[in-house]
C-alpha cells in the first residue's frame, strides 16, 4: 500500500508555491502593487467623507465604544495594517532598486507612518491629523513609480 502511495505523488506533479512564484516575482510584485494602489486611490476618494464622519463622533460616543482607537489592540492592527499596505512595498521597492536614494525615501515614508499609527491614537488627534492624506498621496505616486521601474527599466 505504501509503495502504490509513494508512485501516485511521484506520477502527481504536485506543485509548490515556490515554483509558481519562480521566475513570476515581478509579476506577483505588480499585482501586489495594483492591490496597495486600489486601496489608497479608495481612501483619497473617500477621505473627504471619512474626516466628516470623524467630525460627527462626540467624546460621549468615543467612550461608548467597544474598540477605542487608543487601545493596544487597535494600534497592533494598525500597525500590521501598515506593514502590509505600505512598509512591505517600500522593503521591495529599496530591494529591487539597490538605490540609496529610494532608501532614504522609504526610511522617512516608514518614520512618518509609525510616528501616524502610535501617536494619532484618539479620534480628536485623527480629526486634526492629516498626515493619512499626505502619505496617501506620497504612497500613491510611489507606487506608480516603482511600477513603472518594474515594467521598463527593470
Amino acid at each position: 500500500m505504501k509503495r502504490i502511495g509513494n508512485k501516485i505523488r511521484e506520477e502527481v506533479n504536485l506543485i509548490n508555491l515556490s515554483e509558481i512564484v519562480e521566475g513570476n516575482e515581478i509579476f506577483f510584485i505588480l499585482l501586489y502593487c495594483c492591490i496597495i494602489l486600489y486601496v489608497n486611490i479608495s481612501y483619497l476618494r473617500e477621505h473627504k467623507e471619512i474626516k466628516e464622519n470623524l467630525g460627527s463622533i462626540s467624546p460621549e460616543d468615543e467612550k461608548e465604544m467597544i474598540l477605542s482607537p487608543d487601545s493596544l489592540v487597535v494600534m497592533l492592527f494598525s500597525l500590521v495594517f501598515n506593514f502590509f499596505r505600505r512598509w512591505m512595498l517600500y522593503i521591495i521597492a529599496v530591494v529591487m532598486t539597490e538605490s540609496i536614494f529610494i532608501l532614504i525615501i522609504s526610511v522617512v515614508l516608514f518614520l512618518y507612518g509609525l510616528y501616524d499609527t502610535i501617536f494619532n491614537y484618539s479620534i480628536e488627534k485623527l480629526k486634526k491629523s492629516s498626515i493619512g492624506l499626505y502619505l496617501a498621496i506620497i504612497d500613491t505616486f510611489y507606487i506608480v513609480l516603482f511600477a513603472i521601474f518594474l515594467l521598463f527599466i527593470n
